[in-house]
């Protein structure tokens, strides 16, 4: 067995410890090296997977093109204006005109009082006076017509009076509904411009008393 000289041992050794500092520089900048570039790489591989998508394209909306008379279409945009024929004069028919009626007076209202100027039917109630010797009340339907009418009178008076009598009762009819109601009817007709003249006389002695309502063949008469 060789025997080393100790100081050829100690001179290695204080070799191998000089260069064990580079030796732990040089792993240093390769393990460095090694991270910089795994950071290169992991850097690009994220830009690449980061980069932000494309949006869809947006499509405007178009309007359908118009079809023109002869079939073809017509550009978009283009206002087109046909024309209409005017029609002429003899074709040209009259509006119809709508006629407005007027309100009828309802039931509450009060008759029209008739005038004897009117080409109607017209009455005329005259008070007489009370008392058994007292005057008659006088009634007269006068036809200012063309042409002979019928006429009928209804009187409406207080409920007390309970009876109407006609002292020229010839060609006059009278008949009493109650409750101070009675209806007076010529039984001839009346001629044109003709007058009728009836006296009255109510209950006992009460020709003065006013009729709460007098109507000649619906029309209201003249009181006197």
């Amino acid at each position: 067995m060789a025997v080393r000289p100790e100081g050829a041992a100690e001179a290695r050794t204080a070799r191998l410890l000089a260069s064990v500092p580079w030796v732990v520089v040089l792993l240093g900048v390769c393990v460095l090296v090694a991270l910089l570039v795994v950071a290169l790489l992991s850097f690009r591989t994220r830009e690449k997977g980061d980069a932000p998508r494309a949006a869809p394209p947006v499509f405007l909306p178009t309007a359908p093109a118009a079809v023109s008379p002869t079939g073809g279409p017509t550009p978009t945009g283009v206002e087109r204006r046909t024309v209409s024929p005017r029609p002429s004069r003899s074709s040209r028919a009259p509006s119809p005109r709508v006629a407005t009626a007027s309100p009828s007076p309802g039931r509450g209202s009060a008759p029209a009082v008739a005038s004897t100027s009117a080409k109607t039917v017209s009455a005329r109630y005259e008070v007489g006076t009370d008392g058994r010797d007292g005057t008659e009340a006088v009634l007269s339907v006068t036809n200012s017509t063309g042409q002979s009418v019928d006429w009928r009178v209804e009187l409406a008076y207080d409920g007390d009076v309970r009876a109407l009598r006609v002292n020229d009762d010839s060609g006059v009819s009278v008949w009493g509904r109650g409750d101070g109601e009675f209806v007076l009817r010529g039984t001839r007709s009346l001629a044109p411009g003709d007058t009728r003249t009836v006296r009255l006389r109510l209950g006992w002695g009460e020709s003065g008393s006013r009729p709460l309502r007098c109507a000649v063949n619906g029309l209201a008469c003249r009181l006197g």
